[in-house]
């Protein structure tokens, strides 16, 4: 059958067309024929970098071409490298899985060497195949909970399409013998560009070869779950269908405990930093090469890991660069996630140390221009059995008193008192028009019911706020765990509309008077931090 060519159509309704489908729809309709080449144009705006070939070959070919070099305005950094062997035995907090990357810059040899002698035999044991697998037992176990965490987060949504084609890759995927030959090459491929730091490289060339970057996220959480990677690089666009591999978080996180890794003092374990390998070169090249990045997110969506806090409690070059960064006129966000934790006294007191001495404040000050702040950080309230907590006023980190323009402030995994909080919620400015405080864990008598009470008393009193009309309040958005969840990292309730029609309005207070931490059923939706698009009714919620 003679081919016939489309009917010319005008651009706007090719741009109509294009708003509908995904980069890789766009991309097969360009090859069909000459006309959608030359009408439908691919949406390049972000690009993606970690220690892979593909990738960094991927952002320096968009960083070479003229015309999509134009259009990039965010780098994200995966900070995630591919598992080289299995976590380590009786694993806690303490330095995570560094002990078991030999092949790691800047690795302490002498400890690595000392922790094989104590534990070869078992070790060596656990590398060993299974019969007829043909891989370590310790990838298969990482598949295998890929496969439970994947059915778990399901739940009762089993008939969602994406839940289908999820499904459909898990029949698709290789056997284990495949998959772990395909990541044999995937950690060949890893080391070689951990020891020419090609991935350091292109980030420096990219910066100065995208004249509207603005914002550089760097993630330890890029790779998601099984089949719904947060951020689909060319890397894992280019896995075998089905493709099942043990998951890698990057920074400071064991694998082996849900507990927080403990945040080693920075300047005493130099070893450690190689964790933060994109962490620590984006601040040294936005802090010493001209560019217009304004926005800088380094957040883990609620993977308990974050920046070591320790930079912040001795002078480091890290500390110095991340105040230089933040002192450039015209920056104006800033997410960070902060590890806290440790199972010893002293690790403890460095992290209270680190958020009191008055260094994270002063770097936070040079922002001027701040006009979106969000902190998180990985407090757990496990860590103090007999509830001895810290009380850490927030008006002694946060300096919003400097942040004239400041529009959103939020406020994650946080010990906080009532009072301090309330306190600190009317000293932000008349420019703030959103606030979110989520997974906060109170100190004395203060709970959600009540601190609402409060909040809604001064609104009324105008005593908070300043009587402010409707248009000019913030949006109150509240989160909180689910109770008795989960194997898993990121589910949470959140309550918006129902805080402010109560805060604001005649609704009722959407916790409850005898269980104050608890929210009422009906009120609020699930969301999940690694599946930005998922939504879930409470009232339907099933564990």
């Amino acid at each position: 059958m003679a081919y016939t060519s489309p009917p010319a159509l005008p651009q706007e309704l090719w741009d109509c067309i294009e708003s509908h489908l995904s980069n890789a729809d766009i991309k097969s309709l360009r090859l069909t024929c000459k006309q959608f080449n030359n009408a439908v144009f691919l949406r390049l705006d972000r690009v993606f970098l970690s220690a892979n070939p593909l990738n960094i070959e991927v952002f320096r070919n968009i960083a070479s071409h003229d015309k999509f070099r134009h259009q990039i305005n965010e780098i994200i950094w995966d900070e995630a490298r591919l598992h080289r062997g299995p976590a380590r035995i009786a694993e806690t907090n303490e330095g995570h899985e560094l002990l078991s990357d030999e092949d790691e810059p800047d690795n302490n040899r002498e400890w690595a060497a000392e922790y094989y002698t104590h534990y070869r035999e078992e070790i060596t044991e656990r590398h060993e195949s299974e019969e007829g697998e043909g891989c370590p037992k310790w990838f298969k176990s990482g598949c295998e909970e890929n496969l439970y965490v994947l059915k778990y987060r399901e739940l009762r949504d089993v008939d969602r399409p994406d839940h289908i084609a999820r499904r459909e890759q898990v029949f698709a995927q290789p056997s284990l013998r495949e998959a772990w030959q395909h990541y044999l090459q995937l950690l060949r491929q890893q080391k070689d560009v951990l020891a020419s730091r090609g991935d350091l490289e292109a980030f420096a060339f990219g910066v100065k070869r995208f004249p509207a970057l603005k914002r550089v996220t760097i993630t330890p959480a890029a790779h998601g779950n099984l089949i719904n990677p947060l951020y689909p690089t060319p890397m894992i666009r280019a896995f075998p269908k089905g493709f099942n591999y043990p998951i890698p978080r990057g920074w400071l996180y064991p694998r082996a405990t849900m507990a927080p890794a403990t945040p080693y003092p920075w300047n005493q374990y130099l070893e450690l930093r190689g964790r933060y390998r994109g962490f620590r070169t984006a601040l040294r090249v936005l802090a010493n090469e001209p560019n217009s990045v304004s926005e800088l997110v380094m957040t883990s969506n609620s993977i308990p890991t974050g920046i070591n806090c320790t930079i912040f409690d001795e002078p480091c070059e890290e500390y110095n660069h991340f105040a230089t960064v933040l002192k450039k006129p015209g920056f104006r966000r800033l997410d960070i996630s902060l590890l806290l934790g440790g199972e010893r006294e002293e690790d403890l007191e460095a992290c209270w140390r680190s958020l009191l001495n008055g260094r994270l404040r002063r770097a936070l000050g040079e922002a001027k221009e701040m006009e979106e702040f969000r902190l998180h950080t990985t407090f757990d309230d496990e860590l103090y059995p007999d509830g001895e907590h810290p009380l850490i006023p927030l008006g002694s980190i946060v300096p919003v008193e400097q942040w004239s323009k400041l529009r959103h402030f939020e406020l994650s995994g946080f010990v906080i008192s009532q009072d301090d909080c309330v306190s600190f919620l009317k000293t932000l400015p008349k420019s703030v028009r959103s606030i979110e405080l989520s997974m906060l864990q109170f100190l004395g008598d203060g709970v959600w019911y009540s601190m609402l009470e409060e909040i809604k008393r001064m609104v009324s009193e105008s005593t908070l706020w300043g009587g402010r009309v409707a248009g000019s309040r913030p949006k109150i958005t509240i989160g909180v765990p689910i109770a008795d969840a989960s194997p898993t990292y990121g589910h949470g309730i959140w309550i918006e509309k129902e805080v402010e029609d109560f805060i604001y309005g005649e609704g009722g207070n959407p916790f409850k008077e005898d269980r104050p931490l608890n929210i009422r059923l009906g009120f609020g939706v699930i969301r999940d931090a690694l599946e930005p698009d998922f939504e879930h009714p409470y009232d339907q919620w099933v564990l």
